[in-house]
C-alpha cells in the first residue's frame, strides 16, 4: 500500500482500489483518479495492492479492502473509491460490511467492473479490444470463489453509503452499471451516476485532455465536495 497525503490540512481518507480486470493492474493503477483532486479537498488517499486472481478470490480481494477502511478509520470521513475491477471490490467490500465497524462513508465507483450477465452492452461491445465479453467471463471465473458473487448479483443494496457511479456509453459494463445505480435508488442509497456519452471504458484516462475526460473529473470532484459537506 502507498499512502499520499495531501500538503494541507486533511479532510477526508480515501481508501482506492486499482483496476486490471481481478487478474493484474498494482496501486499505482488510476490512481490519478483521485490524486488530481486531493490537494484542493485535503485527502489522504490509501492506494492498496490487493491480491490477484487466480491465486486469490474476489473474498480474500474485498477481506484486504476491509482490513484497509479499519486502518484508515479515525473521526474524519472515509471514501472508498474503485475504478474498473477496483470497483468490483470495492462494491462487494461495501456490500459484505453494511452495518459493521468497517462500513466507509462514501462508496465511488468509477467505471466498475460488476457483472458476468450477458447484459445488453456486454453484447454491443463483446469484441472490445481493451476489455472483451470473453475477457470479462475469464476474469470472473478466475475469481469468483464458492461464496462469492459479482455485486451486480447482490439481491439487496439496502444500506449502502451514498454512492457515485460513472460510465462510458460506449463500454462493455455500460449496463450492468445503470442497473447497478437504478437498483441503489430503489434500496433507498443516495446515488448520483453519470454515462458520458461516446466515452470509451476508462476513457479519461488514455486522454486526459478529451473535454469528456475534463467533465468526468469535474464530476467526480463536485461530488466528494458535497459528499464532503453532508450534502448527498
Amino acid at each position: 500500500m502507498t499512502i499520499f497525503e495531501p500538503a494541507g490540512e486533511l479532510a477526508a481518507r480515501v481508501v482506492f482500489l486499482h483496476g486490471g480486470g481481478l487478474v493484474a493492474g498494482n496501486r499505482y493503477d488510476g490512481v490519478d483518479t483521485l490524486l488530481r483532486h486531493a490537494g484542493t479537498l485535503g485527502l489522504e488517499v490509501w492506494s492498496v495492492e490487493y491480491p490477484l486472481a487466480p491465486q486469490s478470490t474476489l473474498g480474500e480481494m474485498a477481506r484486504v479492502a476491509l482490513a484497509t477502511i479499519r486502518a484508515a478509520r479515525d473521526r474524519r470521513p472515509l471514501l472508498l473509491a474503485g475504478q474498473s475491477a477496483g470497483g468490483a471490490v470495492a462494491a462487494t467490500a461495501a456490500l459484505r460490511s453494511r452495518g459493521s465497524a468497517s462500513t466507509a462513508d462514501g462508496l465511488m465507483l468509477i467505471c466498475p467492473m460488476l457483472a458476468r450477465a450477458d447484459e445488453l452492452s456486454a453484447r454491443q461491445f463483446a469484441d472490445d479490444p481493451s476489455w472483451s465479453a470473453r475477457s470479462n467471463e475469464t476474469a470472473w471465473s478466475a475469481a469468483l470463489g464458492p461464496d462469492d458473487a459479482p455485486p451486480a448479483e447482490s439481491p439487496d443494496l439496502t444500506g449502502l453509503p451514498a454512492v457515485y457511479l460513472d460510465s462510458g456509453s460506449a463500454e462493455l459494463f455500460r449496463s450492468a452499471i445503470l442497473s447497478f445505480a437504478d437498483r441503489a435508488c430503489r434500496a433507498g442509497v443516495a446515488t448520483e451516476l453519470h454515462v458520458w456519452s461516446g466515452a470509451f471504458h476508462a476513457s479519461d484516462c488514455v486522454d486526459e485532455s478529451a473535454a469528456l475526460s475534463s467533465q468526468s473529473h469535474d464530476a467526480r470532484r463536485d461530488w466528494i465536495e458535497r459528499w464532503l459537506r453532508d450534502e448527498l
